[in-house]
């Protein structure tokens, strides 16, 4: 049996998505794969936690709940009001989080897994502090994300699939650089954790895309009309993330049309997953229902 160590970070207003992206990762994990899940979380209820459980049993899967204070990160710019608040720095203490282990993988909550995890969790990323899904070059012209001359990647990486190489990043004091970006460059952040990630680490492998492929890529075949396309296509080519997306093992609900349990027309196969979850994780927020009412698609 293969042991692979997962971590996820979220608080009870996504409880619902968190649900549906672990289920999906129980569902496609191969028989000879354990996943050992760990989620790092402000505020989630015992009760919540329970259910997360029946998910697991009868399994060869773990689940484990821990809390963490928002207060690590108190001095952190956050995006106040909305979505991007203090749990999106969390993932960035996963190697002092889980000292017994060397490699660890993190995945957003967004997320809906396709395939089994073991073939990434093989890469050999010895020669660097972690791997993630590379977006668009790194340079003064980049569309989506920022610019920082102080970083060092030629590539840009999303932070939504990180496999962490986590001895290394424990004897390279990854977690003290972190906090150091944060506090240096604090108010130049614009995308918080993934400006943090990028600039305090140069040592990133570069994953195929299919662990981050994009909804706007998955459900359409034009992608000319794609705000994700006009920035991928400077790092792949047409042939690739064609092929990439064909064989995608991790589909990402970021951008247009928004989160798909906020839809009024569910894709099917978020739907059947959702169907699927214990019926007291389905927990649709104020938020969900009011964009679900409004909802174009």
């Amino acid at each position: 049996m293969k042991k692979i160590p997962i971590v996820f970070t979220f608080d009870k207003r996504i409880i619902l998505g968190a649900a549906v992206t672990i289920k999906s990762l129980i569902d496609t994990a191969k028989p000879d794969t354990a996943y050992d899940i760990y989620v790092y979380h402000p505020d989630i209820e015992d009760s919540d936690v329970k259910e997360f459980g029946k998910m697991v049993e009868g399994t060869s899967h773990s689940i484990s709940f821990e809390y963490i204070s928002k207060e690590r990160f108190k001095d952190a710019p956050i995006n106040k009001g909305g979505s991007w608040t203090e749990i999106v720095y969390y993932r960035l203490l996963i190697p002092e989080l889980l000292p017994d282990y060397d490699k660890v993988i993190y995945a957003d909550t967004d997320v809906l897994f396709k395939g089994d995890l073991s073939e990434v969790f093989d890469i050999d990323i010895s020669d660097y502090e972690c791997a993630a899904v590379a977006m668009e070059p790194n340079n003064e012209n980049m569309i989506c994300h920022k610019y920082f001359p102080e970083n060092k990647n030629e590539l840009t990486f999303i932070s939504s699939f990180i496999v962490f190489n986590s001895k290394k990043m424990r004897e390279e004091n990854f977690v003290s650089r972190m906090y150091e970006t944060i506090r240096k460059f604090n108010t130049r952040l614009k995308f918080f954790d993934v400006d943090v990630l990028n600039i305090t680490c140069d040592k990133i492998y570069a994953l195929p895309y299919r662990y981050g492929v994009f909804q706007s890529l998955y459900y359409q075949d034009d992608w000319s009309t794609s705000y994700e396309y006009s920035f991928l296509k400077n790092v792949y080519s047409d042939e690739e993330l064609r092929e990439e997306v064909k064989n995608v093992v991790m589909l990402h609900y970021a951008g247009k049309p928004g989160k798909p349990w906020r839809r009024k027309h569910i894709p099917a196969d978020y739907k059947e997953c959702l169907d699927s979850i214990p019926k007291k994780l389905k927990k649709f927020t104020f938020r969900d229902i009011r964009k679900r009412l409004f909802s174009k698609v």
